[in-house]
């Protein structure tokens, strides 16, 4: 290998590692290079921290570099019998390096678009999920699958996405009501399919509270954040679902409910069948049918006419919105995602914008929509994204 394809290999190594954990054979070719010199690892160092390497690097590209690499080319096959001082053999190969380093650069990042979407390459999130059991167990349901047995007898079974409890079919004379607990993280979502055969969505940022088994009398579950249930229908023992703002009290039927402790408001929106909601502030009870939305924000409760696809998108693996503010629109976002979000002025909160993306989506796909409006434009450092007025 010779200095120039070297000193290519280690200056695609040292911007590599500016962005993640370098491999096993990156690791060993520049602990290689620095063992041939002990000046490497100082240049290392330098390049490796210089917070100013990016600008540096644009000023390198007014250089001819293609007729630098020939004409040091040219030097070579003239002197070949003659030895390179050591002198020169380190200039040639700081050149090397931070040339080679300066076309990687260009090629990964177009220098004029450091600052674009190019950057905004964030994954959506994926099904996990923290299980915690009645004895305090916490078991992590994130790409592996769990086979757990009660005392009582109840399975609990969990694959890539979904964890499904089944009752023993022994009879038991006293059966103790014990509670598990399902934590979403920012970045996830999860299902569950409850004893009674309730299946329900969890969106992220979630918990959901409840029995291993139901009572004889009754079906409660107590939750905080976005879940859709498909309840089992069983006309002598209702389905309650109970949030700090609202309760809601079904026999059989499909809804969403949105309860999250960081927002003002909560909503209840029906798909089928029929549900009682009952505000806990106003002790105000709403009977819903299909279509039908109840809302409580504050002392005020309310039923509107709603699309419910609008509220159930997301089980289907969709982002959707429909003239929605920036500030709704991304605190869904941020949640999925997992990223900060900052604006560069209160006022683009309030600014509204229609989205329909596919839920795995890089996040660029819906910034890209909404960066065609000509209003907004989106900057991205680290993991936080900052929303910014157009030019």
């Amino acid at each position: 290998m010779n200095e120039f394809e070297q000193g290519h290999i280690i200056a695609e190594i040292i911007l590599a590692e500016k962005e993640r954990p370098l491999t096993e054979k990156e690791q060993q070719q520049l602990e290689d290079w620095f063992a041939q010199d002990s000046q490497n690892y100082l240049l290392y160092e330098k390049l490796k921290y210089d917070e100013n390497l990016t600008s540096s690097l644009k000023d390198l590209g007014k250089y001819n570099t293609a007729k630098a690499f020939s004409d040091f080319e040219k030097r070579i096959d003239k002197a070949r019998t003659i030895k390179l001082s050591q002198v020169l053999m380190r200039i040639a190969a700081v050149l090397v390096l931070v040339i080679g380093t300066y076309y990687f650069y260009q090629y990964q990042m177009s220098a004029e678009d450091i600052e674009s979407k190019e950057q905004l390459t964030i994954k959506p999130g994926t099904s996990k999920a923290i299980l915690k059991l009645a004895d305090g167990t916490v078991v992590s349901l994130e790409n592996k699958k769990t086979d757990i047995t009660e005392s009582d007898g109840t399975t609990i079974s969990s694959d890539t996405n979904r964890v499904v409890y089944k009752p023993s079919e022994k009879r038991v004379s006293e059966r103790k009501l014990k509670y598990n607990t399902i934590e979403i993280p920012r970045g996830g979502e999860y299902q569950l399919t409850l004893s009674d055969g309730t299946h329900v969505w969890l969106n992220s940022e979630t918990t959901i509270k409840y029995p291993v088994v139901f009572a004889k009398n009754q079906r409660e579950v107590f939750i905080s954040g976005e879940a859709f249930f498909d309840v089992a229908h069983n006309e002598e023992v209702p389905f309650i679902v109970a949030t700090d703002k609202m309760k809601v009290n079904v026999l059989g039927t499909a809804f969403n409910i949105r309860a999250f402790s960081n927002e003002e408001s909560a909503a209840t929106t029906l798909v089928r069948g029929k549900v009682n909601v009952t505000s806990t502030k106003t002790a105000q009870t709403f009977l819903l049918k299909p279509n039908e939305q109840f809302v409580t924000k504050e002392e005020k409760s309310m039923v509107r006419k709603v699309d419910v696809d609008h509220y159930t998108a997301w089980i289907d693996g969709r982002i959707l919105f429909q003239n929605n503010t920036l500030d709704e629109i991304f605190s869904d976002i941020a949640r999925w995602y997992n990223i900060n979000v900052e604006y560069q002025n209160e006022t683009l909160k309030d600014l509204r914008f229609s989205v329909d993306v596919k839920r795995y989506d890089e996040i660029t796909r819906i910034t890209e929509i909404i960066e065609l409006t000509k209003k907004v434009k989106f900057k991205l450092n680290d993991n936080t994204v900052t929303i910014l007025e157009h030019d």
